[in-house]
């Protein structure tokens, strides 16, 4: 009898555990705390992916960097302040970084613009400690052993976690495609733009490298009007879609502008698994992508060109706190339980 008011005791104390502890069903962001960046009301992309759920429920304690491999960055923004690490310019050899395409500034501030600074844009990183590590492997043109050279680079960096390559064409390059499969064995999440030309080549929908490259997460574009973008790629290397049309962005010299392309998509889905690394550090790269795999929206109409549908920030980032909810009871409830059996 003693022993069976213990174990009762002790299922009881898991009980309370499972009520109190925070779940993530319920999501800590409502409009009462929505940032204040005043371009935000041009920002239709963010609530088709529940980023608008997200702002203020990551845990803004761990530092998540982004390696952005593309022209470059104005390291000068306001928007952007304090959200820049060490980067490196592989076509001047330097580390000092400019951005004379504005292509690489306008990805990253998709990525980490800063929220809640009455500035501006937000990047779909929201309120999370995410940090831009620029590389300018490209200008006007790209530059494959530079693009080589980077993704070498950023794979050694052990803080670096994620890889977003708004970048490619359609040749398929034995160089690069080895950099990014020794980047996925260092653990690193590499995101791609999947292209932009639809089916302009022949009447196909050709693929588009680096996105194409095995254990790459190619992110194709969610067009306005709900529908896969007309000129995104939709090929079946295609792994997640996102909005990608009609955004706006931050360009060099602190100016804002509309942009349409499968760059920005990537940039959001770059955003979206910073935040939920910064959730759970502890979290691999499969684990990252099974967590959007398994929250995304799927497509009305069905097909192998749809890839695994439209990504979910919010039912993600829910989806890893009830999971780490159950995992610290089963932790603890197995440890009284081995603490009883002591007793």
């Amino acid at each position: 009898m003693k022993n069976i008011k213990k174990l009762r005791n002790i299922l009881v104390s898991a009980v309370f555990i499972i009520s109190f502890l925070p779940t993530g069903l319920v999501s800590a962001a409502n409009y009462d705390h929505y940032p204040n960046d005043p371009y935000l009301g041009s920002t239709w992309q963010y609530g088709k992916v529940g980023i608008d759920k997200t702002w203020d429920a990551i845990n803004s304690d761990n530092e998540i960097v982004v390696a952005v491999l593309d022209t470059g960055l104005d390291v000068n923004l306001t928007d952007l302040e304090d959200r820049i690490t060490t980067g490196y310019d592989f076509l001047n050899n330097t580390s000092n970084m400019i951005d004379t395409q504005g292509h690489g500034t306008m990805v990253s501030s998709t990525i980490a613009a800063v929220a809640n600074n009455g500035i501006g844009i937000a990047g779909a990183a929201g309120t999370a400690n995410v940090k831009i590590a620029p590389y300018r492997i490209g200008d006007a043109t790209l530059n494959n052993d530079a693009i080589y050279a980077a993704i070498v680079d950023a794979a050694n960096r052990e803080e670096v976690r994620i890889i977003n390559l708004s970048i490619g064409s359609y040749e398929y390059n034995a160089s690069q495609a080895a950099a990014i499969a020794y980047a996925i064995s260092k653990g690193k999440l590499i995101i791609a733009a999947a292209g932009n030309h639809g089916e302009e080549i022949a009447g196909v929908d050709p693929y588009y490298y680096p996105a194409s490259y095995p254990g790459v997460i190619s992110v194709g574009s969610l067009g306005i009007s709900g529908e896969i973008a007309s000129f995104s790629q939709y090929n079946d290397a295609v792994d997640f879609y996102a909005p990608g049309e009609s955004l706006m962005v931050l360009r060099p010299g602190d100016s804002y502008g509309w942009e349409d392309g499968t760059s920005f998509s990537a940039a959001i889905v770059s955003g979206i698994c910073a935040d939920l690394l910064a959730q759970d550090p502890s979290l691999t790269a499969a684990e990252v992508e099974s967590l959007l795999t398994e929250t995304a929206l799927s497509f009305t109409t069905p097909g192998p060109a749809n890839g695994h549908g439209l990504v979910q920030a919010d039912k993600a980032l829910a989806e890893l706190k009830s999971r780490s909810a159950v995992a610290y009871v089963h932790e603890h409830t197995t440890m009284a339980i081995n603490l009883w059996q002591f007793s």
